[in-house]
């Protein structure tokens, strides 16, 4: 039978190596969601989505004028 100082430390010893396992899968997780929600990589993933959806957005802005007065807004 181990003695109990030695499974103690054995214990002890396991417990550190799987929190430096969970820091460091903590870690990559962080890096992976920034990369997936991050706008930047997404536009650079994506760039004629972008572009597109922008020219859109432009254009319905800009035909927001009313005819008879030639005013923005409705």
């Amino acid at each position: 039978m181990p003695d109990p100082a030695e499974r103690v430390a054995f214990l002890r010893d396991r417990i550190e190596a799987q929190e430096r396992e969970l820091e460091a899968a903590v870690r990559e997780l962080k890096v992976a969601a920034h990369r997936i929600v991050g706008p930047a990589e997404w536009v650079r993933e994506r760039p004629l989505l972008c572009m597109s959806g922008a020219l859109a957005f432009g254009w319905w802005l800009g035909s927001r004028t009313e005819p008879s007065t030639g005013r923005r807004g409705r």
